[in-house]
This record gives C-alpha cells, sequence and structure tokens, in this order.
C-alpha cells in the first residue's frame, strides 16, 4: 500500500513538472492563449496530538478509547490540481481533481480523493457536477481542521456508520447557483452520500436549497458590520422500509456573520450558525450512531476570531468557539457541548506555527456512544501553496477556496 502510494505521488510531481515546462514553452511560442489555466495547490498540516479521555465508547474510533495517548496527525492535508478554459459566449470552464489523507481508522485508506468534478460559469450562473464539498454547513469557522467541529456546525449524515467525517463532508453532487448583484447566492442541490449499508448505492439521497448574502472578498479593507448571513433546506431521502414512518430528514441551517471590528490591523469577527434537525418521532433513545444523526436535535456552534495583520501580512491568530447541541425529546438530559481555544502566528510565507485546545462533554445517551468527555490538545506546523500557470480568469474560485482554511 505504501509503496503504491509513493508512486502515485512521484507520478503526480512528474506530471505537475512536464505541465510546468509545456506552459513556459507555449508561452515562449506565443501560443498560451489556447492552453487553459492551469493551478495547483497544497496544504500540508502536521501535529502532536495528545488526547486525556474519560469513559469508554461504543463507538470503535481510535480517539475514544478510554486512556491517554499522543498521535503523530498529518489527517486532512491535502493536494488540488485544477484546470480552468474558455468557453464559446460569456462562459468558462472548469475541472478540479483532488485528494486528500483521511483520519487513521476511518477505512478509507490511505488517499481519499475529495474533489472530483467538473464545472461550467459565466458572471451570474454556477453548475456543477460530480464529487465536492456538502451543502450541509453555511460557514466556515477558523478551527486547526475542518472536522474539529464537525458535530455541530455540519448537518451529519444520517447514512454514515460514524467511523469517519468525510462522509458529512463530501457527496457526489449536482448543483446549480445563480449569482444576484454579486452577494446574493441562490443555490439548489441534489446530493449522493454515501451510504455504509449500500457503499454501491449511487443514488439521489439528498436534495435541498439556501439562499446566502456574502460580502465580496475583495471588499476586504472596506467591509461594513454584516460580512455574511444565510439559510439552508436539506432533506435525506432515506428509504425507510417500515410501514407508516416518514422517510424524508429535514434540516435546517441558520448562519451569520459579522465584523466586529474591521480594522486593517486589528481585525475582530463573530460567526455563528444554528442546525435545527427535524428528525424522526419514532426515534426516543439513541443507541447506535444512526439514531444519533435521526433524532431530533438543536444544533449551536460559534466563535470569535481575533486576526493581528503587519505590513498588511496576517500574522497572529486567535480564536475562541463553543458548540451545544440539545436532544430535548428524548426526555433523560442528553446533550453535549464543546469548547475550542485556537492559535495560529505566522513564522514564513504561508508557513505557520499552530496550536489547538478542544474540551467534549457528552451526557445522557451519548456517554455510552461517545463517551463521557475527552481534553484534546494538538500543536504542529501548517504549509499552504498555490500557484497559477497561464493565468486568464480572476480568483473567485481559487482552488484552495475548495477546501478547509482558517486565515483567508
Amino acid at each position: 500500500m505504501g509503496h503504491q502510494f509513493l508512486i502515485k505521488i512521484r507520478s503526480v510531481i512528474f506530471i505537475l513538472f512536464f505541465l510546468s515546462g509545456q506552459l513556459s514553452l507555449f508561452a515562449q511560442l506565443g501560443e498560451d492563449n489556447l492552453l487553459p489555466e492551469i493551478e495547483i495547490g497544497f496544504k500540508t498540516i502536521a501535529t502532536g496530538n495528545f488526547y486525556s479521555n474519560k469513559g469508554t465508547a461504543s463507538l470503535e474510533l481510535p480517539v475514544l478509547n478510554e486512556g491517554e495517548q499522543v498521535i503523530s496527525d498529518f489527517s486532512d492535508s491535502y493536494f488540488l490540481i485544477g484546470a480552468r478554459q474558455k468557453l464559446y459566449g460569456n462562459w468558462r470552464g472548469q475541472m478540479a481533481l483532488g485528494l486528500s489523507f483521511p483520519d487513521a481508522g476511518s477505512g478509507l485508506g490511505q488517499v481519499f480523493y475529495n474533489q472530483v468534478f467538473i464545472q461550467i460559469e459565466n458572471h451570474k450562473n454556477i453548475f456543477k457536477v460530480g464529487r465536492s464539498t456538502s451543502q450541509t454547513t453555511l460557514l466556515e469557522f477558523p478551527t486547526l481542521r475542518d472536522d474539529d467541529a464537525l458535530q455541530y456546525n455540519y448537518v451529519l449524515n444520517p447514512f454514515s456508520d460514524g467511523l469517519n467525517t468525510e462522509d458529512n463532508q463530501y457527496a457526489n453532487v449536482l448543483e446549480f447557483t445563480h449569482i444576484l448583484g454579486q452577494r446574493w447566492r441562490v443555490a439548489i442541490h441534489g446530493e449522493n452520500f454515501q451510504d455504509f449499508e449500500n457503499p454501491n448505492d449511487f443514488s439521489l439521497n439528498g436534495i435541498g436549497g439556501s439562499l446566502v448574502y456574502r460580502m465580496p472578498e475583495t471588499q476586504i479593507w472596506n467591509r461594513g458590520f454584516l460580512q455574511e448571513i444565510g439559510l439552508s433546506y436539506n432533506n435525506f431521502l432515506t428509504g425507510r422500509p417500515e410501514e407508516n414512518v416518514d422517510e424524508v430528514l429535514t434540516n435546517f441551517i441558520g448562519s451569520v456573520a459579522l465584523n466586529l471590528k474591521p480594522d486593517p490591523v486589528h481585525f475582530i469577527d463573530f460567526k455563528a450558525q444554528a442546525i435545527q434537525n427535524f428528525g424522526f418521532d419514532d426515534i426516543q433513545e439513541i443507541t447506535g450512531y444512526s439514531d444519533y444523526t435521526r433524532t431530533k436535535s438543536t444544533g449551536l456552534y460559534g466563535s470569535f476570531r481575533y486576526v493581528y495583520r503587519k505590513l498588511e501580512r496576517p500574522t497572529f491568530m486567535a480564536s475562541l468557539g463553543f458548540g451545544y447541541k440539545d436532544f430535548s425529546n428524548l426526555g433523560n438530559s442528553t446533550n453535549q457541548w464543546m469548547g475550542i481555544a485556537s492559535f495560529f502566528y505566522r513564522i514564513g510565507n504561508n508557513f505557520d506555527l499552530v496550536a489547538q485546545y478542544r474540551y467534549s462533554q457528552n451526557n445522557g445517551d451519548l456517554v455510552s456512544l461517545l463517551g463521557e468527555n475527552q481534553h484534546r490538545f494538538q500543536v504542529g506546523l501548517a504549509y499552504t501553496f498555490n500557484k497559477v500557470f497561464n493565468s486568464q480568469f480572476d480568483d473567485r474560485n481559487s482552488i484552495l477556496n475548495l477546501e478547509h482554511g482558517y486565515l483567508k
């Protein structure tokens, strides 16, 4: 397995060098307008993770075993390559291919293909088809990794067995987005989420839509108080075989991002998101992960972030986040909460020293499923890089925006 992975990496590196040479050659010949725009990007994050857990869990995840452990962790590092091409009229086409390193013990192997899609777009419309980030969250929070608060800021995949976070973050998608006045985005989507009981089923099992108001990134130094506000509606088509039961699992998401101090040197913002899972009425207790994702719940997550920019370059960032999820319909004080403190210091061009502490607490039915509580401390390094060859377009769809970034 390791030998095959090294062969894949060497092949990718060879392709990149080949493309770089070809682009330079065509540019010298004056034929660069015949070539697509090529962009590569990657993020490498490596941390030492210290866990201290209390209580055993029926969900067999490595970090939930009772006791203490230290793990060298490079999960969620990713590599992306994409191409964009001018089309007839005012349209352009794009393809992207991405791979990432999944969590240890996830069962996904050494490499997971997280982005494999084609899309076409013009100034107002975007059509996308393939595998990409799912529409089960509206905001990106400043945590070290995207899945650090996944139970609170994502609508959880009810078809998953809970053994890997990628089931919730990615899906096979068919999306249409219409942009109004550069700030309003109206989107509808159909998705196929990974179903651990039917892994070869690629039929439609998720549909929904969203309405989002978002300030353009080009106005980063001139932003008002409101940065973003959005609503999303998601439905999972569970196809439960029992008679006289609901088959559609419905979730609503509401989000808001505020610039508390949009100062070019000392920047402070606040982000919050709420997820209402309407659940199934017949699920009155949580005995497994399927019950956990399909029972009624209300989840909240919010974060404060401070960014210090020196000479218009981000130098230091600190954030505090808090999440809470309540299962009030169970009637036995079943709930969970967590707190996260994150720190990032830029020691070079896109090279960061990172540290994060997280505490999570589970109560009621969740104790036997997820364990009682956990302390987790991480410290490490992160490096992000991207390069565009034969640049032809704006950066609205920068390839790094496809994946999580704590500082943008």
